[in-house]
């Protein structure tokens, strides 16, 4: 009797076969230009997680789609695969740091700082920033943060002059992460004159990690006149790094 049951349940057991990985992007893909915003935002989050190369030319034309978080999760994607996109999929990611959504811009920027984009697809956003709105512009160098290029330095130096403290801030970044030395006597500047703590902050760190005995007065001047701790904190720093912490 035990048998017989046990058979008949075993017997009842209906198992699927999975599809084979292709076929779950090619039904994704398909899904990108359902008429619902929501199924696309699905199909985005889904591409990005398998990560098939299969889908890059979908994605970079969902970036262009009406759906603000449908752009957002293509960029997303794409940023997910960093080592497989195409020089048009590199070039609309550049293209789509002028979105008009900050969460896409913040996408963009993520995605493009996993790459290897060469110099010349970045060097079209010297011209951007200079017609763009604040938001725009701060994630312009954001974006420019992320690499080494050497045409950065004139764009950073431009940045400085925003009124938004944390484009300032990022441009300081920047400075520091080109590592030219040309930039400190702007460091000591920002260090002593800027309005913005984030800024002056930032500027005290990049000291330290590029500055000489040159920087040591400026450095001392903040660590004993600014009225912000954490200024005070990475002035110590800075200075006990460049072997003046005494």
């Amino acid at each position: 009797m035990w048998a017989v049951c046990l058979f008949g349940l075993m017997g009842c057991v209906n198992e699927s076969i999975p599809e084979l990985p292709e076929k779950v992007t090619e039904r994704l893909i398909q899904l990108l230009e359902d008429p619902q915003p929501d199924t696309r935002r699905t199909a985005a989050l889904s591409l990005g997680k398998i990560g098939d190369p299969q889908s890059m030319t979908a994605l970079v034309s969902a970036l262009s789609d009406p759906d603000d978080e449908v752009r957002q999760l293509s960029a997303w994607a794409l940023g997910v695969m960093p080592d497989s996109l195409s020089e048009q999929a590199l070039v609309t990611l550049v293209q789509r740091l002028t979105d008009p959504s900050d969460s896409v811009k913040e996408a963009v920027v993520v995605a493009l700082g996993r790459t290897t984009i060469p110099e010349e697809f970045m060097q079209v956003l010297t011209e951007a920033y200079t017609i763009s709105t604040i938001p725009t512009q701060r994630t312009i160098i954001q974006a420019l943060s992320h690499f080494e290029f050497p045409f950065s330095y004139s764009l950073y130096l431009q940045a400085l002059e925003s009124p938004d403290p944390l484009t300032r801030q990022t441009a300081i970044a920047g400075l520091g992460e080109l590592g030219n030395r040309r930039g400190l006597p702007i460091l000591r500047t920002y260090l002593i004159q800027d309005t913005s703590p984030g800024v002056r902050s930032e500027a005290a760190f990049r000291l330290g990690k590029l500055g000489n005995s040159s920087d040591v007065p400026a450095l001392r001047q903040a660590k004993e006149t600014d009225p912000t701790p954490n200024v005070h904190f990475w002035a110590s720093w800075a200075l006990a790094q460049i072997g003046q912490d005494t």
